[in-house]
């Protein structure tokens, strides 16, 4: 659940430090590199197979799977909403929706994650993928 809509300077700022990782994140998806999504993002196989569902149920076999490019991100101009949301949710931590592409246009798939700092690292903690 959102807590507020609007982005301030401090979500911004996670957010750029996030896209990195979360375009990382989306490529390894896209390689469907199960080992990668466990050593370099903590995700479990059982939940490989679940991100690999996922995108199988949006996107035709062979789609290449991507984000919106980084100056683009946050812009919402002329759109109903930018390509990459950032919200804090009822926990204090900050939520990133991420409109995922397809061969470079935007689709109806959005990449949920969570974001939390350790130290001066970012962990992303994947959610789910839905519309």
């Amino acid at each position: 659940m959102r807590l507020q809509s609007s982005v301030n300077s401090g979500q911004l700022a996670y957010g750029l430090r996030a896209y990195m990782k979360v375009k990382q994140l989306v490529i390894t998806i896209n390689q469907r590199d199960s080992q990668a999504l466990q050593r370099d993002f903590g995700i479990s196989t059982a939940v490989a197979d679940e991100i690999y569902e996922a995108i199988d149920d949006y996107f035709d076999r062979g789609t290449k799977v991507s984000i919106c490019p980084e100056m683009e991100a946050f812009e919402s101009r002329g759109k109903q909403r930018p390509f990459v949301d950032i919200y804090e949710t009822d926990d204090g931590v900050l939520g990133l929706e991420y409109i995922l592409f397809a061969d470079g246009e935007p689709s109806e798939a959005i990449l949920h994650l969570e974001v939390s700092e350790t130290d001066p690292q970012l962990s992303l903690y994947y959610k789910y993928i839905g519309s």
